[in-house]
């Protein structure tokens, strides 16, 4: 009996598809999205003091190692399932276990959470173009969460038409708001000494009026705190979760060495863009964000004296910045795309989380089987509940998620990077046909790379935890010990079926 049939089958079912430019497009169409164009509004109301530009550069900083350690594994192990199959086979089955399902559940949080943000957002273009009483409902928690529901369906539906579709989609969607952001922060720029006229402009009011306003009801400008800017890094966190997502789906990348370094210029991309839009945004509206962000959270009533109240963010400003009308408004609709392109290569990425721990039988194998497209079918649909999930989640608090969000999503990386450390030793067989052996000193770099992503991984963890209050630690105790429930139900059913499991970690999943 050779070793594939321990798997849930001899083959995976799933169709290479992915090429080197996914790997790029993926990294920016995922991560680039509500961190950036949403939470960094928010930044001086919640961290004041903190340098938005830098903390957004110093957070992507902390993350290179991390996304050396991803791009080594996925050119060394590609696989569905991604860094689950890395510490799964070095580390063990129940690390690897461990890792995945955080993950799973942060990404099916960060999918609700989109939901919430994007119908606010959304809603604020809604009142740019005049739709006042649409924009006002998406803004409340019932309109989010209606909005919410929808883009989950629709891309849920959609993205059971297998990796092709969601290949192109994501393409398409990327590239126009790519633009949209890079237009809007040569506008900052260009337009920065008329910023507060063009704002009049816009929404019919003295913006000079309004930020006296803000002094007026208690407001008052922070001085520079590096203390605040370290705080911030949850923000910034936030923003490069699920930057990873193309590998995930390695089991469907057709040149695993060249998408690697796809991958890893994907990384320096959106290094680029989130060092780029703060520092273009508060160029162009440093006397403004500060005091808008503060009536709108502290004090909307006062707010609503001078205009309808609309949510801060990266398409209100692009908006504003070149005084309204039908230019503003194609301009921030184009930016709010960023949401839309993000969705189907996170359903394509926690699908195939999903079909992996099926495979390996770590869940009931079920959830691995795919249709004749090589879509996993019944995996996007448990992650299209689990999305309801995380809009409910969502409820508690779009700042508090983020604690939980960037635990889950990020904080299980330094286990990848133990396995980076072990595997020129403990899988000798796997290194060797690595593309990636360079050695400095005569250590390899996996090793090197992977201590570096072990203090790395460890210092977001132990920061995002910091975030928890009692209510998010009871939920996370609550889907740990579900998981762990399901696992352990699985191999009662494995032992019982007479498989040895031990055959499955012993080597990589067949293709």
């Amino acid at each position: 009996m050779s070793e594939e049939v321990f798997f849930a089958r001899k083959a995976s079912g799933l169709v290479r598809e992915l090429t080197p430019l996914d790997a790029a497009i993926w990294a920016f169409g995922v991560a680039a999205v509500s961190g950036i164009t949403f939470y960094s509004c928010r930044m001086p109301y919640r961290f004041p003091g903190a340098d938005p530009t830098l903390s957004f550069f110093i957070s992507s900083a902390i993350l290179l190692p991390a996304a050396v350690a991803l791009a080594l594994m996925m050119g060394t192990m590609p696989r569905s399932g991604g860094l689950y199959v890395a510490i799964s086979r070095v580390i063990g089955p129940e690390v690897g276990f461990l890792s995945l399902w955080s993950i799973v559940i942060g990404w099916g949080i960060l999918l609700g959470l989109w939901g919430i943000v994007s119908g606010r957002l959304f809603g604020s273009v809604f009142i740019m173009a005049g739709l006042v009483d649409i924009g006002s409902f998406l803004q409340t928690p019932v309109g989010a969460f209606v909005w919410g529901i929808f883009w989950l369906t629709l891309f849920a539906l959609f993205s059971m038409l297998g990796i092709k579709w969601i290949k192109w989609v994501t393409r398409i969607t990327s590239y126009i708001p790519l633009i949209a952001v890079i237009i809007a922060c040569i506008l900052f720029v260009v337009f920065a000494p008329n910023a507060l006229t063009n704002f009049s402009k816009a929404w019919n009011v003295d913006a000079n009026a309004l930020i006296n306003a803000a002094y007026a009801a208690g407001y008052t400008k922070p001085e520079f705190s590096w203390s605040a800017t370290i705080a911030s890094f949850v923000i910034p966190l936030w923003a490069w979760t699920g930057f990873e997502a193309i590998t995930y789906a390695g089991g469907e990348i057709k040149s695993p060495k060249a998408s690697a370094y796809g991958f890893l210029g994907g990384f320096f991309i959106v290094w680029a863009l989130y060092t780029i839009i703060p520092a273009c945004l508060f160029y162009a509206w440093g006397d403004l964000i500060g005091p808008y962000a503060w009536l709108f959270n502290a004090k909307p009533d006062v707010l609503k004296t001078f205009m309808t109240v609309t949510e801060p963010s990266v398409p209100f400003f692009a908006y504003s910045i070149v005084s309204g009308g039908i230019a503003g408004f194609i301009l921030a609709l184009a930016i709010m795309m960023l949401y839309l392109k993000g969705l189907p290569p996170v359903f394509g990425a926690t699908s195939r989380m999903l079909f992996a721990l099926g495979f390996d039988r770590a869940l009931p194998p079920k959830i691995s089987e795919v249709d004749k497209r090589g879509s996993p079918r019944l995996s996007v649909a448990i992650m299209y509940l689990i999305g309801i999930f995380g809009l409910v989640i969502a409820d508690l608090g779009i700042d508090a998620v983020l604690g939980i969000l960037d635990y889950t999503m990020l904080g299980f990386f330094w286990f990848l990077g133990i396995a980076l450390m072990l595997l020129p030793y403990r899988k000798r067989e796997i290194y060797e046909a690595s593309p990636f052996r360079a050695e400095i000193g005569g250590i390899p770099l996996m090793v090197i790379v992977g201590l570096l992503t072990v203090g790395t991984g460890f210092f977001v963890s132990a920061f995002s935890i910091m975030e928890f209050d009692y209510t998010m630690a009871c939920i996370m105790a609550i889907i740990y010990c579900i998981g762990f429930a399901l696992y352990a139900w699985q191999q009662h059913r494995n032992a019982k079926e007479g498989i040895d499991t031990s055959k499955i970690y012993s080597t990589l999943p067949p293709l």
